[in-house]
């Protein structure tokens, strides 16, 4: 910009047009990151599945690796990530003789990869773990027979305190205890948590007629095949539990239970009925299934097994009177096609995932009990599109450096999958690895033609003031009009 002395005229170098794209680009810049820090870092898989898919889309790093048998994922305050691991107590020893801990991992540059190889927190729990919430300063954990109630410290990276415990009196001979837990808060009492875990059937394909016995924090006996709430009342000095309520029944195996955003809905799967004649041929199918949220408390739901079920391939419903399941997991194309099976964890999609899979769940699959890689083609990572209730393998079941896709996580714009270990026997300590997945960039939200005029005007606002000032700096009494400027008509009272 130049500015005569005699004239009072100015030129300013930069046009309207110029500015709107200046602004335009800004705009573009600020909604656009591109993540691509770690672009270059390979994962021994490729997402796809569907053509509402695109891999360019998406980053994935591998987060951490070397890790003992990692199940289960939370955010911590700060952002940190709180991992469930299991040690083995001696070489070779594995999963199932093992001592649970977590472990704090920072990634303080946020380039999905964690910066050293963590802190532990809390140490000395019998392991496995199989699953890990926290819900305010609390932490629950369960693990072997027990759910662990611990407290976080005053700073994200303080040592946890154990307050107490909830024990499972588990008669011999019980093929499916509790493994899994869900959280959410007592709507209108913060300080009060809901406390939801899973009691699995006594036998494969038989109603169970046993009951467990339960102690340490609360007292009573649940039946099998359901799920089952307490109230967790955190207004103390320690944690109390009462209410012990069966919020659902006629489940074999429901692993993976999570609330979904905004609705409240409880999501949960059931693992289906082992074949009779060969185990690696199921009689009944996997399955998701819901209870809406006013129903949650309400009369006990009943979801049929052993009674009730549809059949693996061929999605013959065999009986009645069971609540029908929301998906089934058949094979793609059905009925010999790529397999799924032994559901674990679920996970809703992150908000800021493309809008096709924006409002969907995640399921990642255990597959065959103690084989990896492409001995385990029962593996994959699904995703449920909860439009359309169709589905897809996001992650293949045949993918040579995976193992078993046990453990997710939502959190902001990644999901986490934690795969518990890429070698076969669950005996290998160290071969766990996490993985980040985010979108590539973020998307730029659409803008209407109001919001695109009302953008539009701003700018050019924003340019005309811009101009006013720049010219009464260079030009202190005139205006670009030829005028007073508008600070010295400010300064003289001047309208």
């Amino acid at each position: 910009m130049t500015c005569s002395p005699k004239t009072g005229t100015f030129t300013v170098f930069k046009s309207k047009a110029g500015s709107i794209v200046l602004v335009l680009g800004i705009f573009l810049s600020f909604h656009l990151i591109v993540a691509d820090a770690k672009s270059d870092i390979s994962v021994p898989f490729v997402i796809g599945g569907d053509p509402r898919v695109e891999p360019g889309d998406f980053l994935t790093t591998e987060f951490a690796g070397g890790l003992d048998f990692p199940f289960g994922m939370q955010v911590l305050p700060g952002g940190s990530l709180l991992v469930a691991i299991s040690r083995p107590n001696s070489p070779g020893a594995g999963l199932f003789d093992s001592t649970g801990e977590l472990l704090r991992l920072d990634d303080a540059d946020d380039d999905g990869v964690a910066d050293g190889p963590g802190s532990i927190l809390f140490s000395g729990l019998t392991g496995p773990i199989t699953s890990l919430r926290l819900s305010g300063d609390l932490v629950f954990v369960a693990h072997a027979r027990t759910i662990s109630v611990l407290r976080q410290g005053t700073t994200p990276a303080d040592p946890f305190t154990l307050e107490g415990s909830i024990d499972f009196s588990i008669p011999p001979a019980w093929n499916h205890g509790t493994f899994t837990l869900a959280v959410r808060e007592t709507p209108g009492q913060p300080d009060m948590v809901e406390l939801f875990f899973n009691v699995g059937s006594k036998e494969n394909n038989s109603e169970t007629t046993d009951v467990m016995g339960l102690g340490g924090l609360i007292g009573g006996t649940v039946d099998g095949d359901s799920i089952y709430r307490v109230t967790v009342d955190n207004t103390g000095v320690k944690p109390t539990i009462s209410g012990l309520t069966q919020i659902a029944k006629g489940l074999r195996n429901p692993f993976g239970m999570a609330f979904e955003p905004g609705t409240g809905d409880l999501f949960f799967e059931d693992n289906g009925i082992d074949g009779l004649v060969d185990g690696n041929e199921p009689l009944s199918a996997d399955e998701l299934n819901r209870i809406r949220a006013d129903d949650i408390g309400g009369a006990v739901e009943d979801f049929g097994f052993p009674h009730n079920y549809i059949e693996y391939r061929t999605g013959t419903e065999i009986g009645s009177g069971g609540i029908d399941p929301l998906v089934v997991f058949q094979p793609i194309p059905s009925p010999d096609g790529a397999e799924s099976e032994g559901p674990a964890e679920i996970a809703f999609a992150p908000s800021l995932f493309p809008t096709s899979l924006s409002k969907g769940i995640f399921v990642g699959f255990h597959g065959k009990f103690s084989l990896a890689g492409v001995n385990n083609e029962e593996n994959p990572l699904v995703f449920v599109d909860l439009n359309t209730l169709e589905y897809f393998h996001f992650i293949s079941n045949i993918e040579p450096g995976i193992g078993h896709i046990d453990s997710l996580l939502s959190a902001g714009d990644s999901l986490f999958i934690a795969d518990l270990t890429t070698a076969d026997g669950l005996s290998t300590a160290g071969t766990g690895v996490i993985y980040q997945i985010r979108p590539s960039q973020f998307p730029v939200p659409a803008l209407s033609i109001h919001g695109i005029v009302l953008l539009t005007a701003i700018i050019l606002s924003a340019g005309t003031l811009r101009r006013a000032r720049a010219y009464s700096k260079h030009c202190p009494h005139r205006s670009p009009s030829g005028g007073r400027s508008f600070l010295a008509r400010s300064l003289t009272g001047e309208r």
